[in-house]
């Protein structure tokens, strides 16, 4: 039997742990031997809980209330004027690669390691002394301005990782390292029903980005204006705006306006004729079964996991010319491809869609019959074959 740790990183609920657990689950039992190392506890916890999934927490105060994950994708690129945030991860990443890491590794036995995120590049060194190394990237790296940060980070991991797994052909482009890189999507279990008739005439949308910047929140609040009377937004994520932050860091982001910004959006939401705030939820699937599309308009890449779930409610969906948007959607055949950062486009292509429901169910149509192909369960059999030949 194959044993094999999962480690995972962050505290929110989002598409890396539930591909962490849908992989898992599917794995034949009998062959692996799973086990999660989780260094911050949160909600994964009890989900792991749910599907009765073995885990352990890091046991360091060290992860416990000072670690600040290094992320260096299009969405979490830290600029170098950040100093202070830069000057934090930095010394927490330092820490973790030099010491940390390596002592919370000591109390798990395992043949391969499964780094289930591309921030964890301070692990891969560690690891890569206990046993095999899997680095799954599930965000876009970015090259940043000089590209100084980037070839550091590739080199700890063309270094230390054995096998790299990337969820998309543009983040395995990123990386640029092929002789080691597989692509296998991220799948979600399609619906065991079919939408009703009406849903495709329906004037609704959905979205599901919170208030954050790449996923197209301010720019999804401009469009409402230019929205058709009857057509509805569903606005999906966390609308609070006093979050836990440093009084610097909340000095910071009022100097710079954005704070301010955030404010009147999440204002504007929640007084728009055409707007509906459902924040924070767990019934993703009845909305999906109750709109016309999903509005996915990032401003930086990110292959979204919404997306596939869409399609597989036989919905289309309406993203932004980002790179790596086409590999989910295509464009007036499983969906509709606007200009990013452009509120105006992005309305006329949701009045479009709610406006002709046999265009939406057609497109709908086509977007299940290749996600059904494209992101399903089978795709875990590609990454067993790695786990064996690792071993092997």
């Amino acid at each position: 039997m194959i044993k094999i740790l999962f480690i995972h990183h962050a505290t929110g609920w989002g598409g890396a742990p539930i591909n962490m657990i849908n992989i898992i689950n599917s794995l034949d039992k009998k062959k692996y031997h799973v086990k999660v190392l989780l260094i911050k506890d949160s909600v994964v916890s009890e989900k792991l809980r749910e599907f009765d999934i073995e885990y352990a927490l890091a046991k360091s105060f060290f992860y416990k209330k000072v670690y600040e994950y290094y992320s260096y994708s299009e969405g979490g690129y830290i600029k170098w004027f950040h100093i202070y945030s830069l000057f934090v991860k930095t010394i927490s990443w330092l820490l973790s690669r030099y010491y940390f890491a390596a002592k919370e590794l000591k109390n798990h036995e395992c043949e391969i390691i499964h780094l289930n995120s591309s921030v964890l590049t301070d692990w891969l060194s560690p690891s890569s002394k206990k046993g095999k190394v899997i680095y799954h990237i599930q965000e876009p790296l970015t090259r940043g301005i000089f590209g100084l940060r980037y070839t550091f980070f590739r080199y700890q991991v063309n270094k230390y990782a054995d096998q790299i797994i990337a969820i998309s052909e543009d983040n395995a482009t990123r990386i640029n390292l092929p002789e080691k890189t597989t692509i296998i999507y991220n799948y979600a279990e399609k619906p065991n029903y079919l939408p009703t008739k009406s849903s495709f005439s329906s004037k609704k949308v959905l979205y599901l980005g919170g208030t954050d910047y790449i996923k197209g929140f301010f720019t999804l609040v401009n469009a409402l204006d230019y929205l058709d009377n009857d057509v509805k937004v569903y606005f999906g994520g966390d609308y609070t705006c006093n979050r836990k932050r440093s009084l610097l860091k909340q000095f910071i982001r009022f100097i710079i306006s954005y704070g301010k910004k955030k404010e009147a959006a999440i204002q504007k939401i929640r007084t728009h004729p055409n707007a509906i705030v459902i924040g924070l939820t767990n019934s993703v699937n009845d909305y999906l079964d109750d709109v016309c599309c999903l509005v996915s308009p990032f401003s930086a890449s990110h292959f979204a996991r919404t997306v596939i779930e869409a399609h597989l409610h036989h919905k289309p969906v309406i993203g932004s010319d980002v790179k790596g948007m086409d590999e989910t959607i295509e464009h007036e055949k499983t969906g509709l491809i606007v200009p990013k950062d452009k509120p105006k486009l992005l309305a006329e292509a949701i009045n479009k869609l709610t406006s002709d429901s046999q265009f939406a169910k057609k497109m709908g149509e086509e977007g299940y019959n290749i996600a059904i192909l494209k992101f399903t369960p089978k795709n875990v059999i590609e990454l067993e074959i790695l786990y064996n030949i690792l071993v092997s």
